[in-house]
Order: C-alpha cells, then sequence, then structure tokens
C-alpha cells in the first residue's frame, strides 16, 4: 500500500470519530453495592468468554489464567496482543482502579489515557450496565497475579488514526430488569455476552459492525476467525427461523446442530452453556424479534 493510500485510508478511519479523554467513571452507594465478584465471574467466564482471547493458552484452556498474549494482526492497527487481566502490579490489572477498570472495558481507554486497539469489543460493551462492569472489574481485581508482560506493536496507521481517533463517550447505563424478555436478551447477546461480535457482519474501511443487519452472520469474516458465524436471524432458510426454544437450548447445552453437525469449536458453546435457562431463554426471544436476513454467504443454521 502507498503511502497516500495509506493517507487516504487513515483519514477515512478516522471520520466522525472524534472525541476527548473520557473521565474516570463515579459510582453511587447503590451500584457499589450491588457489583459482586460472582456476577462479574460469570459475564467474563460464562458469557463474554473473555478467555477466547485474554487466556494464557486460549487454544487449550479457555478458562484458564487470563494473563494475555494472544496475536491479531491488522493492516489498520499493526499487531495488538490481549493484555494482562490478571491482578499482577506490574504487568496486569493490579494498579488499575475499579473505574479504571471500567473505563478500559466500555470506552477503550488505558489507565494511561492512550486508546486501546478496536479489537476489543468496546464498540458493543460499551452499553453494559454500571453495576456488571463494576463486577467485572471486581472480579478481574480478584484473579490471582501472574506476571506476564504483553507489548503492543500499532503501526503507522493507526499512530497516525490515533491523531483522530478516540474512546468511546461517557455514559451511565442501567440494564434491563433480569428476566425472560426480549428486551433484556438482546443487552445480554450485544453487550453482555458479545453474541453480535462475532455474528454481524462488517463493513467499509475500519470494518465496523453494519448494524442494519445485526446477526446475520458473516460471509467474509476476518482472518483471525476459523469458522463463518451463521445467521442467528429468523431467516426460515439461511438463519433459525425454523428453530423452537428447544432447539436453540440443546445446541448451545450440547454443542451439536440440529443436524447432527458439532459447532465448530471456535464458538465457545463450552462456556456459554453454563448461562442460566432463563438467560438462554431471553437471548432466544429477542433473536425472534429481529428482521428476517438471507445470507447465502454464512453457514446455514436452519433446522432440515
Amino acid at each position: 500500500m502507498t503511502f497516500r493510500r495509506i493517507l487516504i485510508a487513515t483519514s477515512f478511519i478516522a471520520l466522525g470519530c472524534r472525541h476527548g479523554n473520557v473521565p474516570v467513571p463515579a459510582f453511587s452507594p447503590a451500584t457499589t453495592s450491588k457489583a459482586t465478584s460472582a456476577r462479574g465471574e460469570s459475564i467474563v467466564r460464562n458469557a463474554a468468554v473473555c478467555g477466547q482471547c485474554h487466556a494464557a493458552d486460549p487454544q487449550r484452556d479457555v478458562d484458564g489464567p487470563l494473563s494475555g498474549g494472544m496475536e491479531f494482526s491488522d493492516w489498520r492497527i499493526g499487531t495488538a496482543r490481549a493484555a494482562n487481566l490478571t491482578s499482577d502490579v506490574e504487568t496486569g490489572l493490579g494498579s488499575w482502579s475499579d473505574a479504571e477498570i471500567v473505563r478500559a472495558l466500555r470506552n477503550g481507554e488505558r489507565k494511561d489515557g492512550r486508546l486501546l486497539a478496536p479489537v476489543m469489543p468496546y464498540e458493543w460493551l460499551h452499553g453494559m450496565s454500571d453495576d456488571d462492569a463494576l463486577a467485572v472489574a471486581r472480579y478481574l481485581k480478584s484473579l490471582p497475579p501472574v506476571r506476564h508482560e504483553v507489548r503492543q506493536s500499532p503501526n503507522f496507521v493507526f499512530k497516525l488514526g490515533k491523531l483522530f481517533l478516540g474512546p468511546k463517550p461517557a455514559a451511565s447505563i442501567a440494564a434491563p430488569l433480569r428476566g425472560v424478555t426480549a428486551q433484556y436478551g438482546g443487552y445480554l447477546a450485544q453487550n453482555v455476552g458479545l453474541c453480535g461480535e462475532c455474528h454481524t457482519p462488517r463493513t467499509g474501511l475500519r470494518s465496523e459492525p453494519d448494524r442494519s443487519r445485526l446477526f446475520a452472520g458473516m460471509a467474509h469474516p476476518p482472518k483471525d476467525f476459523p469458522a463463518k458465524p451463521p445467521n442467528l436471524t429468523p431467516d426460515p432458510d439461511t438463519g433459525i427461523g425454523r428453530w423452537s426454544e428447544a432447539d436453540f437450548l440443546q445446541t448451545l447445552r450440547t454443542g451439536t446442530k440440529l443436524t447432527g453437525v458439532q459447532l465448530h469449536a471456535f464458538m465457545p458453546w463450552r462456556q456459554i452453556r453454563r448461562m442460566s435457562d432463563d438467560d438462554l431463554r431471553a437471548i432466544y426471544l429477542y433473536l425472534r424479534t429481529l428482521p428476517p436476513i438471507r445470507n447465502d454467504g454464512a453457514p446455514a443454521a436452519q433446522k432440515r
């Protein structure tokens, strides 16, 4: 790519994304009393499955120590590496406050004010509630320290783009009431469980989620995806339009598609199946509210 093309591409990447530094969030006494490490563990280990990127060895032990190091390479950013999320003071989050962790999680801003590479899905996590984000921070601070220094290798495009790019704006967010509702299911699927991060097509130079086609699957996933995530919209031919609630739960509990084929190992069903029946039923209800989108390029998820 020529220098001129890099400059043009960077300009497009930066377009419309100028924000100042985000202040460290302040939490009310009510929020701090509700946030628990147990809730954070459930989110980190069962819903968001952070170990898929941040585990010491994601290929072998997603539930292992979250000491980071996994590499992601892209022309837009260079090489980004999953951070050490353990409580080690020098190489992990041991010196970070709960609020600084929440800011990084939801806004993409590090303790030192630097922008996190957008490999970290703060585009989706920005909608996580104050209660849940603080619970995640408290769980991460409870992890045993693992000394593992993780260095980033940003390229020229990302360094130049940071002159224009910035973190997501500050916000105080309340989650929908927990229950078997489409509203709560949408919150889980998009802002906690990160289903949208894999199952929504991406578009443009910045490879942003195409929210006009939420959960329509990926015919052309990023190169680090070992499989094409299927269409989860209610399309009867290429999505899950013919699936019952029981079909949905059975697939996530057993890791076997209705056709008898095993889910690809990239899909962390072994962790997601630990979510409660009510949470999974809420996600199913939400997916049923989406407009059906035909996507012949993504793997078929329909009931045969």
